[in-house]
């Protein structure tokens, strides 16, 4: 972590860039003269290519990279649903600075890259000002954000795509505006603000829900190899069933990931505190969901709710569980001690970390829970170590956060 203008090198701390250059030439090839739009179609059809699984024997499993663990996938669009004033774009804009600096982000470690936002609904003045009370909270100075960039065009026609009468896609010129900056400033991280703005199609038909989040945002992010972000406002459907969704299903299903941000109210609706507010992960398909985050506005910021003591989620979430089993994995290594996956081991990683006096109030039922989740996302795995002959094994942190050593600092 570096502030006051001594930022870490993007390319030393993240490596999705190298990747981009590839995917972006192979695209580039196979849609010669691709400008967005539907009448210039891939020159010639590209034949489905298969993979025998069996020559994947021996073959490196790939790890799966997150921008926030568990949260926000890279590579993949993220939805966040919630009502006008709940503070979805405060949100996304913490998230841009956090990702910017290397900062923890409502409390969970980030990756660090660069981040690049379309806001339309809050003009630059306002940016400012929700940018100054975050620099405040996070304790930065504006010369920290080198690399985070937004750009707020309101009032302006901000359509990314829209649909001919026969149903065929346009990618409009503000598509490939923005696609063209991102590809040049390459961020790992993209927010879209808001869907209501950027849709030109009607919500509530599959085909153009999928091609705008599929085919314009889902592209992007893997032509990128960076998570996007995309703040939508729920239907009354979803407001009425309480989940908090678009008005088709279309929506749900083309998102990999989908977040709902409320503030909590009673039995007949209203609200219980107005400076409450819950992120829920409704939607996850490479991680754990039901997850919830428990907030409070405060000071122009939405920070932990300080009321909310430990317990199973911990006050932030099953991720925070995952945020210190990384932690204390990462030091006990430092010190040269192994933990191991086997309820039969004396150094079960769940038993000695919940022994641990930096646990945090978590259990060992907590940590067998986290380290499950973290298995099966990738960002553990289970390793041989000592002499050929042993039968030794223990767990290596795989998709290493720069600042998980970090995760410790703060907590309650």
């Amino acid at each position: 972590m570096m502030i006051n203008g001594a930022l870490r090198p993007i390319a030393g701390s993240y490596d999705l860039w190298a990747a981009e250059a590839l995917r972006r030439a192979e695209f580039d090839q196979a849609n010669p003269g691709w400008n967005g739009t539907a009448d210039k179609p891939p020159a010639e059809y590209q034949p489905l290519a298969f993979t025998a699984p069996q020559h994947l024997q021996g073959v490196p499993v790939p790890a799966r990279k997150w921008i926030v663990s568990g949260w926000l996938p890279a590579g993949n669009v993220t939805l966040n649903y919630a009502a006008g004033g709940e503070g979805k774009t405060l949100l996304a804009q913490q998230l841009m600075t956090s990702v910017a600096t290397g900062l923890r982000w409502i409390g969970l470690p980030v990756t660090q890259c660069r981040a690049m936002g379309l806001f339309c609904e809050d003009d630059d003045d306002e940016m400012h000002r929700r940018q100054d009370a975050i620099n405040r909270s996070y304790g930065i100075q504006f010369n920290d954000l080198v690399d985070m960039r937004w750009t707020c065009p309101v009032g302006d026609d901000n359509t990314l795509i829209r649909f001919e009468a026969d149903g065929s896609p346009v990618f409009t010129e503000r598509y490939r505006d923005f696609r063209e900056q991102a590809l040049e400033f390459k961020p790992g991280f993209v927010v879209f603000d808001v869907a209501a703005d950027l849709f030109g199609g009607n919500e509530n038909v599959r085909q153009q829900v999928g091609q705008f989040l599929k085919h314009g945002l889902g592209s992007l992010a893997l032509e990128l190899g960076a998570g996007v972000l995309l703040n939508a406002h729920p239907s009354r459907a979803g407001i009425s069933s309480g989940d908090l969704d678009g008005g088709s299903t279309g929506w749900n299903g083309a998102a990999r990931s989908r977040w709902a941000m409320l503030t909590p109210s009673g039995e007949e609706g209203e609200p219980l505190d107005l400076d409450a507010r819950i992120l829920a992960k409704k939607k996850a398909n490479y991680a754990s969901r039901g997850d919830e985050i428990k907030l409070r506005w405060v000071e122009g910021v939405l920070v932990l709710d300080p009321k909310v003591m430990h317990g199973t989620v911990a006050g932030i979430g099953k991720g925070n569980a995952e945020a210190v089993f990384l932690a204390l994995l990462d030091k006990i290594g430092t010190q040269g001690r192994h933990a191991s996956d086997s309820r039969n081991s004396a150094n079960f990683a769940p038993r000695l970390f919940s022994q641990h006096p930096d646990r945090h109030g978590f259990s060992k039922r907590d940590f067998e829970g986290a380290m499950n989740r973290l298995f099966a996302s990738g960002q553990i795995r289970r390793e041989h170590y000592g002499w050929a002959s042993d039968k030794t094994f223990h767990i290596v942190h795989v998709d290493h956060f720069e600042d998980a050593k970090e995760a410790l600092e703060g907590l309650p």
